[in-house]
Order: C-alpha cells, then sequence, then structure tokens
C-alpha cells in the first residue's frame, strides 16, 4: 500500500479529545472507548484537511468516477476479513488510528475515510449483546446526533448500520457505523466524511462498505 501521509497532519489539539462515556456494568468498554477515539481520529483528519486543502488551492484534474474506478482487495491486520477499496486510498497514519483497528485507510481530496474494528465473538454473549455495547456507545457521544439503526446484510452475513450526525469544534461530520455477525467474529465499519460532501461521499462510502467479507 502507499506510503502515509507522513507529517502533513495537524497536531491534534487538547481540546478535540472527547471524555470516553461510562459503561454500564458487565458491559465491555472497547467499544465505548473506541467511538470516542473515532471522534478524535475524525477532528484531526479533518483539521488536517482545512488546513492542507488552505494551502493547495488546485485540486487534482482527476474526476470523483476516475478515482473511483480502479480498485484494489484490502485485507484486515489480524486476516479475518477483507474489503475492495478504490486504488487511490491509503493507510492513515498510526496515530489517527483507532486502537484495535485491524484496517484504516483514506482518500485525503475526497475526505473518505474508513476504519475496521473486530472482536472475539468469545467476549460477547451474543451478536445483540455486541449490537447493543456499540448502540449505547454511540447514543452516549457528546454532542452527536443517532439514527435509528437499519438491518442489513454484508457478504451473507447480518449487520446493523447507525448513521452519526455531529458538529465538533464547528466543522460538521457525518460518519456511519455497521455492526457485522460474521461466522469468525464480530465486527465495526465505521467510515466518516465531511458533511458537505455527503451527496458524494455517501454512496461511495456504502458501495465499499458491501464489499466486506470475512475469510
Amino acid at each position: 500500500m502507499s506510503e502515509p501521509w507522513q507529517g502533513q497532519f495537524a497536531p491534534q489539539p487538547a481540546f478535540f479529545t472527547p471524555r470516553a462515556p461510562e459503561p454500564p456494568p458487565k458491559k465491555p468498554v472497547k467499544l465505548w472507548v473506541l467511538l470516542s477515539l473515532l471522534v478524535v481520529a475524525v477532528l484531526a483528519a479533518v483539521t488536517w484537511l482545512i488546513v492542507e486543502t488552505s494551502r493547495t488551492p488546485s485540486r487534482p484534474a482527476t474526476s470523483a468516477a476516475e478515482l473511483d474506478r480502479s480498485t484494489k482487495t484490502v485485507t484486515a491486520e489480524d486476516g479475518r476479513s477483507a474489503m475492495t477499496v478504490p486504488a487511490q486510498w491509503v493507510d492513515l497514519p498510526s496515530e489517527y488510528r483507532v486502537p484495535g483497528s485491524v484496517l484504516a485507510l483514506g482518500q485525503v481530496y475526497q475526505e473518505r475515510y474508513l476504519m475496521v474494528v473486530s472482536d472475539d465473538k468469545a467476549d460477547f454473549k451474543d451478536f445483540a449483546d455486541y449490537e447493543e455495547t456499540a448502540e449505547i456507545a454511540l447514543t452516549e457521544l457528546s454532542g452527536a446526533v443517532v439514527g435509528q439503526p437499519v438491518d442489513v446484510t454484508l457478504g451473507g452475513m447480518p449487520a446493523v448500520r447507525y448513521e452519526v450526525n455531529g458538529t465538533f469544534d464547528d466543522v460538521a461530520v457525518v460518519y456511519w457505523c455497521t455492526v457485522v455477525e460474521g461466522e469468525r467474529a464480530y465486527h465495526q465499519i465505521l467510515t466518516w466524511t465531511l458533511a458537505d460532501r455527503r451527496a458524494a461521499s455517501e454512496p461511495a462510502l456504502r458501495e465499499v462498505v458491501d464489499t466486506f467479507r470475512e475469510k
């Protein structure tokens, strides 16, 4: 894969760090931490985008359709899943990845980003427990509006998708969390973009998410 954008991300201000919501008793805390840190990752990427695009007013002449036409298959670091993404997507720098993520990629000029986190099924009672944990984590995020869950199917596996909208440090962001009941593990697929890029980015990100499969 291409090298990440070394040294191009703006330093993350301290006030970007949200406080992780407290989980209910006997619930795993990983998802609460994950979703809270996702907000940090979103803000860090957004900050860099604002700074970088203001410095480089001329964007590549390549159209969005051309950027999306060629694809590549990427395999998760734990080897349990894979996805098909646009060939121009590159790895996010490690400092902007959620701890535990097994895939983290994006396309900077289109402001489209993806992360995947996989959890052992033994850590949860069942998929309903996993989904409930993710839903509570989403609803307790400060400053976010969470939409209703939507049942979907990814690679023949049952899944539930949530949409989250929020304004963080005066930047409007929309991201989607899809929890998947796999045969080998439970998975969270997280995608996001700037709110003013939603019209073009949502269908493109959904198309990428729909390629998710276990290996």
